[in-house]
């Protein structure tokens, strides 16, 4: 997985930040609250894709892979569980569905490149980190974008 993946995460936690600094005082406790949840949430899902970055190279094996990967798809879930338990404010709810629905589509993106791995070829496994290189950059431009839905919105209150 590209260094970008966490640049981009990392960037969005920091976008939500600073658009709870343009808040207002009022519902300023329920928008930081949310905003370090959903913070907390991205840099777990950030570590997590690190993690699968270093664990998965060309002298691990198919079943190791499947192993790291299976492990990712219940970051994963729990993380779409965590968001989704989120308390929500109002004005953003549209744009934090499609946060959570952006992670849990990724979810599924991975259940299937890891079943693509049960009968590995070298071809195969070829393309499976060039399956998973493209759903990690597409999984981080559509977070970047959903956040930064998050954040116009809530900088304009």
């Amino acid at each position: 997985m590209p260094g970008l993946a966490r640049i981009a995460l990392l960037a969005t936690a920091i976008v939500l930040a600073v658009a709870l600094g343009a808040c207002g005082a009022q519902d300023s406790a329920a928008k930081n609250d949310y905003v370090k949840q959903v913070n907390a949430a991205q840099t777990q899902f950030a570590s997590a894709a690190t993690r699968v970055k270093q664990e998965i190279t060309k002298k691990s094996s198919a079943r190791q892979d499947r192993r790291t990967l299976d492990g990712f798809v219940r970051t994963i879930d729990t993380l779409v569980g965590r968001l989704r338990a989120i308390k929500v404010p109002g004005d953003v709810r549209a744009e934090h569905g499609r946060l959570v629905a952006v992670l849990a589509d990724h979810g599924e993106e991975v259940t299937q490149i890891t079943t693509t791995m049960r009968s590995p070829t070298t071809t195969g496994l070829e393309d499976v980190q060039r399956k998973l290189g493209a759903a990690t950059i597409t999984v981080n431009a559509n977070l970047t974008s959903a956040t930064a839905s998050i954040n116009s919105k809530l900088r304009a209150k």
